[in-house]
């Protein structure tokens, strides 16, 4: 399965996950949406080490 993502800082607030996997279910999409909060945008190569099924993110405040 694919993933795709949002990456920031503080994202609990956010709807994309929620509306994302909606999306893909309804449209038959195998895929996922997934928040990945980072501290520091420094740890973004060990995010993707870790995620290697990562296709894509959007990406947010303060990271943009």
């Amino acid at each position: 399965m694919n993933t795709y993502g949002l990456i920031g800082k503080k994202l609990a607030h956010s709807f994309s996950a929620e509306y994302f996997n909606r999306k893909f279910k309804d449209e038959s999409i195998e895929a996922e949406y997934k928040l990945f909060e980072l501290e520091n945008i420094e740890h973004l190569p060990a995010l993707l080490k870790a995620n290697p099924d990562i296709c894509g993110f959007n990406v947010t405040i303060p990271y943009k």
